[in-house]
Formats: structure tokens, C-alpha cells, sequence
């Protein structure tokens, strides 16, 4: 079992990718009006890697579903999905299970698309970078914004490091549960749980979805914010209690004296996360651990 030291549970992050992050122009695309391209993003993510994911997921890793019902009168209609964050590359690959048939679009850090050739493959497979730049956020906000009006699913890893094989809910702030009530969408959420199985040294993973939980049009958006992020933290923190044996140890140590204190961040997904940059709370932004 390994051991993890951590100070600060909103910051720390143990992800451990070491990936270079190249600066996302600030008039990145977000949806391609390229025919080819549709083609190819079709061919890769329905025949190609779901089937992967399905055959991974479920035969070597166990992974397993419960209370899939919840979305089941959701098919056609969007939603945001959001979800404790403790693995890189599994919670990649568990959206799609969770949505399925429904396609994932996970809010990303740049790192995801900064890596040559797999930028452009995570791309085609969903993932919606932040913005590294202020100037960027027009173009974002507008894609999520799309993304509700497409009625498609975005997945939010609001702790936003990612603390590999974590048994716990980690605290996390309102900032990103803007976005299902700008768009007036309704939100899910689904925690990933960990149990030992008996003849391998992998965990056998349990998945518990929940929801759904509307914003309330007799509260201010900083009041719907508040709430919407108080029924998910406090639903996947008893899911948590699901988890019955521990991959990882976690201990609290004293910070550094000193250290300095990391950005605020936001919610959202693989790899960790960088803050989402924010604009004045009048301004509206589109949306999506």
C-alpha cells in the first residue's frame, strides 16, 4: 500500500503526469464544422475505443454500475455529471460507461491535449480543455453553452487533483454547479467506490450514480450554486462509505513553512485541473471535476 503526504486538500495533487502544458490559443475550436473529421471522431469513439472501454472496464478492472435507472429518462436531454476524481485514467474511460449511449464530454486541464497526436485523439473522444488564458474564456463558455444546447452530457471532476484510490469525498467549492444553473440543466452525480477482490492486487470498483437535483428558480444564482454543490457533496460522501478496503494511505502533514498557496481551483476531470478563469459573476458564462 502506498502512502501519500498531503497539506492542503483542495490543492494537493498526486496525479504524478509530468506533462509539458502547451498554451491553448485563444481562439481554440471547439466543435469542427470538418465533415472528415465528424467521420473519424465517429469511427473512433463509437467503434473503436467504447468497446475497448467496455471490455476493459468491465473483465479486467470489474467495474460496476448501480442505480443506472437514474438516467434513464435522461437519454435524449443534457445534463451535468460530477464525480470524485482518484485515478488519471480511469476516470477517463468511466464516463462512458456511466452515459452510455449517450457520449461524455468531460471538462479537461490543457494537458490533456497537450501531449502530440493523443491531444488530438482526446479531442475526437470528448475532452473540452480550459482555457489557458482570460482572453480564451469567450470561446469555452460558449462550447459548454453548445454542449447543454446539443442537450449532451458534461462531466465535472469537481475536487480537481486527482488522488489515486482516495476512499473519502474530498471538500470542493460551488464555482463550477454555475453552470447547470445558467443553463438550467439538471445535475448528476456519480462516486466511484473500491472493494478487494480476492485472486488480483487490482481493486474491484463499484460506481453509484445519483440524482437527479435541480436548480431552484426561487434562489439566486449564488444560492442555487451553494445547494446544487451541498446535495452532491453530501450524497457522495455516503456513497464513500461503500469503499471497504483502502489501495492507498493518506496522511495529513504540516505545509511547508514556506510554501505558497496554489490558484483557487474548479472542478473538473482527467488529470488534474487547473482553475477555470473566471469573469465578473454578472457576466454570463457557459458551462463543465
Amino acid at each position: 500500500m502506498k502512502t501519500y503526504y498531503y497539506s492542503d486538500e483542495l490543492n494537493d495533487d498526486f496525479a504524478g503526469t509530468n506533462i509539458k502544458q502547451k498554451e491553448l490559443p485563444e481562439n481554440y475550436r471547439y466543435f469542427s464544422r470538418n465533415p472528415l473529421r465528424k467521420f473519424f471522431e465517429f469511427i473512433l469513439y463509437r467503434l473503436i475505443v467504447t468497446p475497448i472501454i467496455f471490455l476493459s472496464q468491465k473483465l479486467i478492472f470489474r467495474v460496476k454500475i448501480k442505480n443506472r435507472r437514474v438516467l434513464k429518462g435522461y437519454k435524449k436531454n443534457g445534463y451535468f455529471l460530477y464525480a470524485n476524481h482518484t485515478a488519471a485514467v480511469k476516470d477517463a474511460l468511466i464516463p462512458t460507461l456511466v452515459t452510455f449511449p449517450k457520449k461524455a464530454y468531460i471538462i479537461i486541464n490543457p494537458d490533456g491535449v497537450s501531449i502530440p497526436v493523443v491531444g488530438k485523439a482526446v479531442e475526437l473522444l470528448g475532452g473540452v480543455p480550459i482555457p489557458t488564458s482570460r482572453k480564451g474564456m469567450r470561446g469555452f463558455c460558449g462550447a459548454v453553452s453548445r454542449h447543454a444546447e446539443k442537450n449532451h452530457c458534461v462531466v465535472i471532476y469537481p475536487e480537481a487533483h486527482i488522488w489515486p484510490y482516495y476512499t473519502k469525498i474530498r471538500p470542493f467549492k460551488d464555482v463550477s454547479f454555475r453552470y447547470p444553473v445558467e443553463e438550467n440543466k439538471p445535475v448528476f452525480c456519480f462516486t466511484t467506490t473500491y472493494q478487494k477482490r480476492r485472486f488480483s492486487k487490482l481493486p474491484k470498483v463499484t460506481v453509484y450514480i445519483d440524482g437527479p437535483f435541480f436548480p431552484d428558480a426561487n434562489l439566486s444564482l449564488k444560492e442555487n450554486r451553494k445547494k446544487l454543490r451541498d446535495l452532491v457533496y453530501e450524497t457522495m460522501t455516503e456513497r464513500s462509505k461503500n469503499s471497504t478496503y483502502e489501495y492507498a494511505h493518506y496522511v495529513k502533514a504540516a505545509p511547508a513553512p514556506e510554501s505558497v498557496p496554489c490558484p483557487e481551483v474548479v472542478p473538473l476531470a482527467p488529470n488534474h485541473v487547473q482553475e477555470i478563469p473566471q469573469e465578473e459573476e454578472t457576466v454570463p458564462v457557459g458551462i463543465a471535476v
